[in-house]
């Protein structure tokens, strides 16, 4: 392991909110909000009221939230039923729309009944029907297409179009032959042919061009992990929003496919390049039949590398150059500058934190006890304390190299434990030169760290925390400001200690394209309602300059109820999605397939399904 360079964070740490946001009595025997696993299946809509501070002004646009319900005990929260929230801001104050997101396989979850049509959990994480295949939540992030289109993507399905204005889901992105299924061949073999919905695997943050009305993407799969390596792939997809998806095989310089052994949460593009990253959430293959043991994910970042000019029209091929990055990570962004053929990336560093591992019921934790039912399902805590990251990539004609000179990692015990959900100006649609982002610390519950976890992660290289010297103390969400220039925290806020914060969000200033001049939206979930109208899951908003004076504002309303929040997404206006215009062909795959089907699967297709996206 070479020796990195080690930033200790600077900036204000604040003092926790005045008694009348946070009455958390330290007697309590743990202040984790359990209400987080629980959320409503049902639509609804209101206004959110002040609990705290005050509504600036100025305030404007629209924020979407996507957010994942647990349906059974260990169902891993972030991969669960998927909602769909909208929060509308105006002078007149904040107002929400919050509904399901009615992906046809989660509505035949619902309606399907037969003992081989129904869905089942496999090992806590992904649903599958013999009948009909596997589940699509499409719960990951909502993104902007232009044009007021938007879409919804998932790392383990396709993505979805939705209309802003209603919340309703309209079409699959790519017709039924233009993805490839991801199960290894000898999975394929005995893969009914009349399954609805094949298995997909693709990226959770797919890149939507709007200057250039380009969306880049991914279909990988073929492999289990590090076996069956042969017949593993990555396409390369490029889509113009309209038509047919062009793709490219893409391969190595001595022909060999390109694969993915873990997952790609997350995609880089550049003016002249693509990177694709394979990220740190690795699911083993024997968890779908029952067993937990973990294998500990690598402390590397592989990727892949394409040059834009070789994606030739007509070619079915194209090469990328294979680097290793030595650090792990999910989230990961770059600048779209990358003049000189060199990329800046900035990303979060994971080290000994499993965002595969969930806590499974009545399993042993590493300081004693054991999991309550109540949160079985909830993520495992980290093993130590993360960090954050610059990294940065020289291409070559023929090859790439990491310009390891560059790397900088920063790292603070007090705050920085289970990073996740980068915020920044014009999210997911990358500035030619990051300035400012701001990130969701979650946080460290000593009494969520499982043993076995614990035990995978005893030997992760770069750790500052042995198992045994990991504190037993819990250590609050976080909302951090990195200024990209210097790698330096510029600023932070560390909740109280009952609250779960996600989901922060930049939302822009009027009149203002400075990328630290606007507001930050936060999901938070408490374990003391910060007042009467709240039943704890609250939206807390930040002035982006100034987070160490604390939130400016604090809403919530009775009827709002979310549970394990995803990634957000903050637009200026918003319409109806126009007519017209693009849709796949998926319901002429499904009456295809319903003749091979029970007579429940038919009448909830024709009655349930088919009205939504014919």
């Amino acid at each position: 392991m070479k020796r990195r360079s080690f930033l200790k964070a600077a900036g204000v740490v604040s003092a926790a909110p005045a008694a009348t946001l946070s009455p958390l009595s330290q007697a309590d025997d743990t202040s984790f909000p359990n209400s987080i696993m629980n959320s409503s299946l049902q639509p609804s809509s209101g206004k959110l009221e002040v609990m705290a501070g005050q509504l600036p002004s100025d305030i404007f646009g629209h924020v979407l939230m996507a957010e994942g319900i647990p349906m059974e005990r260990n169902h891993l929260t972030p991969n669960g039923r998927g909602a769909l929230t909208r929060f509308d801001f105006s002078q007149d104050g904040v107002n929400f729309t919050r509904k399901m997101i009615n992906t046809p396989s989660a509505i035949m979850q619902e309606h399907a009944t037969g003992l081989f049509d129904k869905f089942h959990l496999l090992g806590g994480t992904v649903y599958y029907s013999p009948n009909m295949g596997f589940m699509n939540y499409c719960n990951t992030a909502p993104n902007n297409m232009g044009n007021n289109r938007f879409a919804l993507s998932y790392e383990g399905g396709v993505p979805f179009e939705f209309d802003a204005s209603t919340l309703e889901l309209v079409t699959p992105i790519g017709n039924q032959n233009e993805w490839r299924s991801s199960l290894p061949p000898i999975a394929d073999v005995f893969t009914p042919n009349k399954w609805l919905f094949p298995q997909v695997r693709t990226t959770g943050h797919p890149f939507f061009d709007i200057e250039q009305s380009q969306c880049y993407t991914i279909n990988y799969g073929g492999n289990a992990g590090e076996s069956g390596l042969k017949d593993g792939f990555i396409r390369l997809i490029r889509w113009d929003m309209a038509g047919a998806f062009e793709h490219w095989n893409i391969i190595d310089r001595k022909g060999k496919n390109a694969y993915i052994a873990a997952t790609s949460h997350s995609l880089g593009v550049t003016r002249n390049h693509i990177l694709i990253f394979q990220t740190a959430a690795f699911v083993e293959n024997s968890r779908i039949m029952g067993f937990k043991s973990v294998t500990p994910q690598n402390h590397t970042t592989p990727v892949w590398i394409i040059r834009k000019a070789d994606l030739v029209e007509g070619h079915d091929t194209v090469i990328a150059d294979y680097l290793e990055l030595d650090f792990d990570t999910s989230d990961i962004m770059c600048n779209y500058d990358d003049w000189g053929d060199e990329i800046t990336l900035y990303g979060q560093y994971l080290g000994a934190m499993d965002k595969s591992e969930q806590q499974f019921n009545w399993e042993r934790l590493q300081f004693g006890g054991r999991v309550s039912s109540e949160i079985a399902g909830c993520p495992v805590a980290p093993v130590d304390v993360g960090g954050l990251v610059r990294a940065r990539i020289k291409v070559h004609p023929t090859s790439v190299e990491e310009i390891h000179a560059d790397f900088t990692v920063t790292r603070d015990e007090n705050t920085m434990w289970d990073l996740n959900d980068p915020a920044y100006r014009g999210h997911f649609q990358f500035p030619e030169t990051f300035e400012h982002i701001y990130w969701a610390a979650i946080g460290y519950r000593p009494q969520h760290l499982v043993k076995r976890v614990a035990d995978a992660y005893e030997d992760y290289p770069n750790r500052v925390y042995r198992n045994n010297t990991l504190p037993k103390r819990e250590i609050p969400s976080a909302l951090i400001h990195i200024d990209c220039r210097t790698m330096n925290v510029a600023d932070q806020y560390i909740f109280p200690e009952d609250c779960v914060m996600r989901t922060p969000q930049f939302m822009n200033r009027p009149g203002s394209t400075a990328q630290d001049d606007g507001y930050i939206f936060t999901a938070v979930v408490r374990k003391y309602p910060t007042g009467q109208s709240s039943i704890g899951k609250e939206i807390w908003i930040f002035d982006a300059q100034y987070l160490s004076q604390g939130p400016i504002c604090i809403l919530a309303s009775r009827d709002l109820n979310f549970a394990t929040t995803n990634h957000a997404l903050w637009v200026s206006s918003i319409g109806p999605r126009p007519t017209g215009i693009y849709r796949s062909d998926m319901v002429d795959f499904l009456r295809e397939k319903m003749p091979s089907h029970s007579r429940n699967v038919r009448e909830a297709l024709q009655s349930h399904v088919f009205p939504k996206f014919g």
